[in-house]
Order: structure tokens, then sequence, then C-alpha cells
């Protein structure tokens, strides 16, 4: 199956996005699928469980925006981005989530870090808003850190346990489309 772009690709009969255009394995059509926020909330917003981990994942994205984190983009990965109903029988259990973030100005990383420590507290972060959750920085380190960190990543997420590659989705961290994400996600309780 060719993949469009901003289109999220069907799972195949694993239950699994594919990690590339089947069709046409070498072209840039691949994972991670960079795709808009409302694409999420359309194609994962369809049963209570999941759109209560979106309605969590929003929440999540509204803390980095209050702080001024508007800059970078978003991984989502896990059985969130799984035909996990099917496949195990269960809805998903949370969203795996890394932050490839730019620091707003005024504030170092340590700052930021020091001054909202709970944001950036993995078991915090996973009480309270369902996700392990994890951060990149796009500014204010050396960017072979930010090469090796974003390639740890993408070979972490980029197979199954078992070896088989495996899709994941990108979306940008601005806040533009994240009120009509809300509406969409409302939208589909009813």
């Amino acid at each position: 199956m060719r993949h469009k772009a901003g289109v999220i690709p069907a799972w195949n009969p694993d239950g699994i996005i594919p990690a590339h255009d089947q069709i046409d394995p070498t072209s840039h059509a691949r994972s991670p699928y960079t795709v808009s926020l409302l694409d999420v909330m359309t194609r994962f917003g369809n049963t209570e469980a999941r759109r209560d981990l979106l309605q969590k994942w929003l929440d999540f994205r509204a803390a980095l925006h209050r702080l001024g984190i508007t800059r970078g983009f978003q991984w989502i990965d896990g059985s969130f981005v799984e035909n996990i109903e099917q496949t195990r029988n269960r809805p998903p259990n949370d969203i795996d989530l890394v932050t490839f973030l730019c620091i707003p100005a005024g504030y170092t990383g340590a700052e930021l870090l020091q001054r909202y420590p709970r944001l950036f507290n993995p078991e915090f972060v996973k009480d309270r808003y369902t996700m392990d959750a994890y951060f990149v920085q796009l500014n204010q380190i050396p960017a072979e850190k930010i090469v090796a960190q974003a390639l740890y990543w993408y070979s972490l997420w980029s197979h199954t346990r078992t070896g088989r590659w495996k899709g994941y989705l990108q979306v940008e961290l601005a806040p533009d489309h994240d009120a009509a994400a809300h509406v969409k996600l409302e939208a589909g309780r009813r």
C-alpha cells in the first residue's frame, strides 16, 4: 500500500503501522510519519479508553505550552498506535511519547527542570498523564547529542520486542490545533 503524506498508514496483519511504504521501500514515506494532531484524534479516538488517553496527552501538551514550550515535535508509539484491541484483546494502557523541544528563551534546560521538576519526572507524568514520557532538547545542547538521542529512540521504537519493523508517528508541538483536537475528542464522546 502506497503511503500518502499526512495520512496514518493502516495497520498491517500484525496490528502495527508499517515502518515504510511497502510499494516503494526506499521512499521518504517512512516512520516516524508526520501527521497532524487532528489526524491522531480521528484515527485513535474511537474508544472511551483511547479518548481518555488522548485527553491526558492534550492536558500534558497544555502544561508544556503554559511553560512556553511550543517549538518542537512529539513522537508517539507503544501499544497506543497498535491495534492492541484485536491482537491482545485489551485497550492500550498508556501512550509512549518522546518530546523533542526547544527550551524557551530566558531559560536553560537545567533551570526549566529545576523550576518545574514534576512535569519532567517520568513517574509523575506516568501517574498524572498516563504516559511514558521522555524529552530531547533541540537547542542549548551539541548537535551530536541530539543526533545520538534521536538515533536511540528511533532504534528502540522502529522494531517490536520480537524484532518486527514497525512505524510510529510525529506530531508538531505547537498549540495551533489543540483547541480543535479538544472539540474533535468531545464530539467522539457523544
